[in-house]
């Protein structure tokens, strides 16, 4: 995995994609980190997970609507909402529920990126590193996912849902 290159992409655009990818990197390690600690210490970790990604997604949301609202159209708007919508749900659902919400919203987001009026008006490498880090976040989540869903975890499974 690369960083586009400076060259590759408007100025607007560089700053963007290096703050998307220490974000990224900032989701795996608390992802990661669910993992080490006991189930009692973890817990308070969980919730931050799909709050980094409910902030992932409000950015190129915002910045497909603004974007194609700017050309006169509106058809990614249903889309955005229904994102926007996933992640300002996050907070108030159980842990589980929120990162299966957030796994839906991330493909959503990439299904999303495969309309033509995004792939027209976005550069490729811009593209290129949006699906990169988009790969950061469902490997996290599903890490989470998963820990959670493990037999040595059942407190924090409990937990997640509330219990």
């Amino acid at each position: 995995m690369r960083l586009p290159r400076d060259a590759e992409l408007p100025a607007h655009l560089v700053t963007l994609i290096r703050l998307q990818f220490l974000h990224g990197l900032l989701v795996v390690a608390v992802a990661t980190g669910i993992w080490l600690p006991a189930p009692a210490v973890a817990h308070g970790w969980l919730p931050l997970v799909p709050l980094l990604v409910a902030i992932f997604l409000l950015l190129p949301s915002g910045l497909y609507l603004g974007a194609e609202v700017q050309r006169g159209e509106a058809t990614l708007t249903p889309a955005v909402l229904l994102l926007w919508l996933l992640a300002s749900a996050t907070p108030f659902v159980p842990a589980l529920i929120a990162a299966l919400l957030m796994i839906v919203a991330v493909m959503l987001l990439f299904l999303m990126e495969k309309v033509a009026a995004i792939r027209e008006h976005w550069p490729e490498a811009w593209l290129r590193g949006r699906r990169q880090h988009m790969q950061f976040q469902m490997v996290s989540l599903a890490s989470v996912v998963f820990w959670l869903f493990s037999r040595d975890n059942q407190l924090l499974l409990n937990l997640g849902l509330g219990g």
